[in-house]
């Protein structure tokens, strides 16, 4: 399970790693630096959409048999307020586990020094599952 972030190069680019990956639900954390400030200094909304994206996939696959794969189809992120803090943490978990179909949901939270937290962002995601390709 834990090789599904290591094929994720640019997860690794954004320094995600995994805190928790259980059936149907899985918690990433991001560092807050400077490689992924947008103008104003708080984190980039395309590097809080991947880290989101990425918890999701990750969950998909705790769903999934050894033959299959799953591929994104739709997502919608809802930004709260502002990337910022120690870190950010990506939490993922199944709504519908579906024949075709995985819908995931995701909450960005902000980690701040003093241990406090804010809501960064939601994120619903839909994946589709294919027959695992061969390796390329």
């Amino acid at each position: 399970m834990l090789n599904a972030i290591g094929g994720q190069h640019f997860a690794k680019t954004l320094d995600i790693t995994p805190l928790k990956v259980a059936y149907g639900e899985v918690t990433l954390k991001m560092p807050v630096q400077p490689k992924v400030f947008q103008q104003l200094g708080y984190v980039h909304g395309g590097a809080i959409t991947s880290l989101l994206d990425t918890a999701t996939v990750m969950c998909s696959v705790t769903l999934i048999r050894d033959d299959e794969s799953t591929l994104t189809t739709e997502l919608k992120v809802n930004f709260l307020g502002p990337g910022e803090g120690e870190y950010i943490l990506g939490t993922a978990r199944t709504i519908k586990d579906g024949g075709k179909l995985i819908i995931m949901e995701a909450e960005a939270t902000a980690v701040f020094a003093d241990g406090s937290t804010r809501d960064v962002a939601h994120m619903t995601t839909t994946y589709i599952r294919l027959k695992r390709p061969q390796q390329r």
